[in-house]
C-alpha cells in the first residue's frame, strides 16, 4: 500500500468520508445489502455470501471502535466499507467499497477505497486483501486504480439453508 497517491480527488463540500457510529449499524448493513442486490454481476451468488458478510458485519459493530467507514451525501449516508484490521484476516475489505446504485459512476467508490487502503495503512498493514468477482465494476473499474493483483481464492462461504 505504499504505491497509493498522496492525496484522494477533492469532495465537493456536501459529500463526507467519516467512521460509522454505533447507531448507524443498520442503515450501513441497507447500504451494503442494497448495492449488493441491484448489481447483476452479484445475483447468483448473493445467497451464498450472505451468512459470511453479516458474521463479519457482526464482528465490525462489535469492536470498541467501529473500523467502518461511511460516505456521506449531507447526512445520507450513500456508501459503506467495513473493514478488517486484523494482519491475517482473509479479507481486509469486508464488503469493498459499497455505494448505493443512484450514487455510482461518480468517483466515491474509488475516494471510499482510498480512505480505506489508508485506514488500513495507518494501522500498519502492508497489504490490503478484498474477496470480490473479476466481473464486477468495482474489480475491473475501482480496484485497478490502485495496483490491484487478482489471485484465486479458495473462499467458499456456507451455503444459507431455507
Amino acid at each position: 500500500m505504499t504505491r497509493l497517491p498522496a492525496e484522494a480527488s477533492a469532495l465537493p463540500a456536501h459529500y463526507h468520508i467519516r467512521l460509522a457510529t454505533r447507531e448507524e449499524e443498520k442503515t450501513v448493513r441497507a447500504v451494503i445489502w442494497s448495492s449488493f442486490a441491484l448489481d447483476m454481476n452479484w445475483s447468483d451468488t448473493l445467497k451464498t455470501m450472505q451468512e459470511w458478510l453479516n458474521e463479519r458485519l457482526d464482528e465490525v459493530f462489535a469492536n470498541k471502535v467501529i473500523p467502518c467507514l461511511v460516505f456521506t451525501h449531507g447526512s445520507r449516508i450513500i456508501a459503506a466499507s467495513p473493514l478488517d484490521m486484523s494482519p491475517d484476516a482473509e479479507c481486509h475489505l469486508v464488503s469493498g467499497p459499497s455505494v448505493l446504485n443512484e450514487y455510482r459512476s461518480r468517483g466515491i467508490g474509488t475516494d471510499l477505497l482510498f480512505a480505506s487502503l489508508n485506514a488500513l495503512r495507518d494501522a500498519g498493514l502492508e497489504e490490503a486483501r478484498a474477496i470480490t468477482k473479476s466481473n464486477v465494476p468495482v474489480a475491473k473499474f475501482v480496484y485497478t486504480k490502485f495496483n490491484s493483483v487478482s489471485e484465486p481464492s479458495e473462499f467458499e462461504p456456507l451455503l444459507v439453508r431455507s
